[in-house]
């Protein structure tokens, strides 16, 4: 946790100050399509502005970025079919341009941002917990609250026409004020870990078997290198809970991975993700391979990792194919010779780091479009994997491992892996993890990984000793 989240110092808040800034801000006329407001608030932890919270409600918190919390949908769009990403880019460039962001009682206007992501393959969802989450989706949050460089800030959104409405305007100010309070009250606290016996179902491990060797037998015949395998865990909890604890437990746990957050119509989709996809700024993008595994309670664990000749040659097809993918776009590429390790409470990876500078000014969609999926979470050759994905795996993957994020009007922002992430339900969790197989893969041992992997959200979800 940084220093600033340590502190969580209250600022002392003037509401009656806050109220008339927003109420008078809020009754002009601004001539854009969407107003944006805000206005300095405690440091706190993001996933505080969720705590009891209903409805829609978006969280992201990168280990060297920004954090943001967010309540209701100013608005909305989504993306269908094979030009998910293409679309989502030109909605939401539209929607963005109409948007007027101001600063009030000395916050910084806060940039406009639209939240999402998208499903690991395009087709209409098939389990009724994917189904609200759609092929794609963002959002521009009606009530935020982002902690960035150090400081606290609080802001609200809402389309011109419902300005208009005395009081529409009235109420979000309220939700605005009633925020404001409850992060003046204090930090959230991390709830101690569940101990009520708690039940796991997962698939027939004969199956796994089956499938890890169904793989090799194609690899073998030389029709695939690489296809990562993902199965569903599913938990019955001894009672619902509230996902803002889960991301609290999530804070501590994974401190080095990204945090996300995505609740809609009693879905909660929620993880920490070890592996960035893609972060843009201009011409620059940064960009990582992530593969290779081993578990922390192996004592030598990264000795092994790096002498490994599977690992290591699985690590090499990933960063050979993303530097493929990024060679259309990119005018210069640069990656170390060799792999670092990436390490974890749980696990131990393999990750090389690459740096691209890219021509023009494509949008960070564009760039997803090309990378999504490496061959980290579906395989290569790519067609021939993710076709192998869908004729093979018992379960739908969802927005499991595919691109959720940010992006900006500029066409700049970050999208992560959906890794190390699942479903909330009620007293349901449906949890998702993967291996890749190549050759030499070995069943057990490719299961005995998809467990290191889970550790960390069962953990989040109060469950020991899983």
């Amino acid at each position: 946790m940084s220093a600033a989240l340590e502190e969580s110092r209250p600022i002392g808040v003037d509401t009656g100050s806050v109220e008339r800034a927003l109420s008078e801000a809020l009754e002009k006329t601004s001539g854009a399509a969407t107003l944006m407001l805000a206005v300095p608030a405690p440091v706190r932890p993001s996933e505080a502005l969720l705590v009891g919270s209903r409805g829609p409600a978006i969280a992201w918190a990168a280990p060297w970025g920004f954090e943001l919390a967010a309540l209701g949908e100013s608005a909305s769009l989504e993306g269908r079919g094979e030009t998910r990403f293409r679309e989502v880019a030109r909605l939401g460039k539209e929607l963005l341009s109409g948007v007027r962001s101001l600063g009030l009682l000395g916050a910084e206007a806060v940039p406009p941002r639209l939240f999402g992501g998208f499903a690991f393959q395009p087709g209409t969802p098939r389990a009724s917990h994917w189904a609200p989450f759609g092929e794609a989706r963002f959002v521009l949050p009606e009530l935020g609250y982002l902690v960035e460089n150090g400081r606290g800030t609080l802001f609200v959104s809402m389309a011109s026409r419902r300005l208009a409405e005395r009081a529409e305007r009235q109420a979000l100010v309220g939700r605005a004020l009633d925020a404001l309070a409850a992060l003046e009250r204090g930090a959230l606290h991390v709830p101690s870990a569940e101990r009520s016996p708690t039940s796991l179902e997962e698939g027939p491990l004969d199956e796994w078997t089956g499938l890890v060797e169904a793989i090799g037998g194609e690899i073998a015949r030389g029709t695939l290198e690489k296809v990562v395998l993902s199965r569903r865990v599913s938990v019955e909890l001894p009672r619902a809970l509230d996902p803002a604890d889960v991301l609290a437990r999530l804070r501590h746990e994974a401190p080095e991975s990204t945090r996300f957050l995505v609740r809609r119509e009693g879905s909660v989709f929620l993880g920490a993700t070890p592996e960035r996809l893609a972060k843009k700024q201009g011409a620059s993008l940064e960009t990582e391979a992530v593969a290779g595994s081993m578990s922390t309670l192996d004592r030598e664990g990264a000795r092994h990792l790096f002498e490994s000749s599977k690992d290591l040659a699985e690590h090499a097809l990933v960063v050979r194919e993303i530097v493929r993918a990024l060679e259309p776009l990119a005018e210069r590429i640069e990656k170390p010779s060799e792999p670092e390790l990436h390490e974890l409470r749980h696990v131990l990876h393999l990750r090389t780091r690459i740096e691209a500078t890219l021509r023009g000014a494509p949008h960070l969609l564009e760039v997803v479009e090309h990378l999504h999926p490496t061959p980290a979470v579906g395989g290569a050759p790519t067609a021939r994997a993710l076709e192998w994905i869908s004729t093979h795996e018992r379960d739908e993957r969802g927005w499991y491992a595919g691109p959720v994020g940010w992006f900006d009007a500029q066409g700049d922002g970050e999208m992560a892996v959906a890794l190390r992430s699942g479903v909330l339900e009620a007293e349901r969790a449906h949890l998702y993890v993967g291996a890749g197989i190549v050759e030499h893969s070995v069943p057990q041992a490719e299961l005995a990984e998809t467990r290191w992997k889970l550790a960390t959200l069962l953990s989040a979800l109060g469950i020991r000793g899983a």
